[in-house]
This record gives structure tokens, C-alpha cells and sequence, in this order.
């Protein structure tokens, strides 16, 4: 006999709201259908058995915009989009190999949007670095993505535009272990067929006073 839910809503981000269905009898257990919307745009969609997602989910872009499939039954990722020409995303490897190697990006379960807001809701700027929207430059996330498939590092580059070089960027430590274990999960880089640690720079926009977001 199916389980009785009740439809629910929240906000993941203050851009983005989660519908899901819960256990009528439990409020705290998803049970049933999950969609996430950035304003009106579908960006994650999929089902929830017991607070676990199963089956095969849909991760959009910011446009809407399908970039990956992935099937939680048997954890393998059954489609992903390449990496579009001009992405302002940036992966960083060990490049002492000077003859030709070929290399695989590390991919992020959840695509590159709906997949990074948990990091994106971990950032809050200290009350000295709060306000600098008209001083900045850049602001990025810095993430270093092991060989083994984990995130490893997660650091926020802000750069003044008064910056000369890299030693005058402020650089904050963010503290992977409050991230749930799920978001800490990648299909490992490789150069020539090899899993290698592979670092992501990925630019970000200030938000409010405190906050950052993806562009």
C-alpha cells in the first residue's frame, strides 16, 4: 500500500526553492517526487524513497538547460553534457607532463549548478570583508578534488581591484566537513587514463552583504 505524502516547499538558496513531497506521518522523511527551481527554471528533478533519492534524476543548468543524468540505483552517471566552449569554469592539474596527455575533468554529481549550491550556502563573509561588491574585483571558489574522487579543499579567492598579484587576494579556508558526505562525492579526474588531484576555480558573484552565487 503506497504511504500517504503532503506536498512541502522550502528555499535551498534565497534564489532557489525545492518542491518535495513528505511522509504524511513523518515530516521529516522525502518520500516521492523532488523538483528544484531557480525562480521559474527547472534545475533538479528526481524521486526520493526514505530520504534516499533513487532512481535516475535530471540536473539543468541555470537556462534550464538538461547537463547530466544520473542513476542513484546503481550510482552511475548516464549522461553529461560536454563542457561547453567559453565555460568560465577552470580545472587545474599537474602540468609537468610536457608531451601530449589526454585528460578527463572531475564531474561534480549534480551538474555544475544545482551540484555546487551546498557549497555556495556554506559561504559567509566575515563582518571586515561584508560589503565589498564595489571593491572586488573577482570572487571565486577554489576546490581541490582528489584522486580518490573527494573534495579535499574548498577555498573563496576574493581579489581588489587594486590587487597587483596574487599575494594580495584575500584567500578563506572553508571547512569541508560541513558539508554533507554526498556533497563531497566526484567522479575522479584522470590524466592519461590515471585518477589525479585536479583543482576547480569556479567564479562567483557577490550577493547581499554576505553571500555569494553562481553567475
Amino acid at each position: 500500500m503506497a504511504q500517504e505524502t503532503v506536498a512541502r516547499e522550502r528555499k535551498l538558496t534565497p534564489e532557489v526553492v525545492e518542491e518535495y513531497t513528505v511522509l504524511k506521518s513523518n515530516y521529516d522523511v522525502m518520500q516521492g517526487t523532488y523538483a528544484a527551481y531557480l525562480k521559474k527554471t527547472l534545475i533538479a528533478a528526481g524521486r526520493y524513497n526514505n530520504n534516499k533519492k533513487v532512481g535516475t534524476w535530471s540536473f539543468f543548468d541555470s537556462k534550464g538547460v538538461v547537463k547530466q543524468r544520473f542513476n542513484y540505483d546503481e550510482m552511475s552517471l548516464t549522461y553529461e553534457a560536454p563542457q561547453e566552449q567559453g565555460s568560465q569554469i577552470t580545472y587545474v592539474v599537474d602540468d609537468s607532463l610536457k608531451n601530449d596527455y589526454k585528460f578527463s575533468r572531475p564531474i561534480r554529481i549534480g551538474g555544475n549548478y544545482y551540484g555546487y549550491l551546498p557549497y555556495i550556502n556554506l559561504v559567509r563573509l566575515p563582518a571586515e570583508l561584508k560589503n565589498l561588491q564595489n571593491e572586488t574585483e573577482k570572487v571565486r571558489m577554489e576546490l581541490l578534488v582528489s584522486p580518490g574522487g573527494r573534495l579535499a579543499e574548498f577555498k573563496l579567492r576574493i581579489r581588489s581591484v587594486n590587487a597587483v598579484d596574487d599575494g594580495d587576494d584575500v584567500l578563506l579556508n572553508v571547512n569541508v566537513n560541513l558539508l554533507a558526505d554526498e556533497d563531497k562525492i566526484y567522479m575522479a579526474g584522470k590524466l592519461n587514463d590515471n585518477p589525479v588531484p585536479v583543482r576547480i576555480l569556479i567564479p562567483c558573484q557577490f550577493y547581499r552583504t554576505d553571500r555569494i552565487r553562481l553567475p
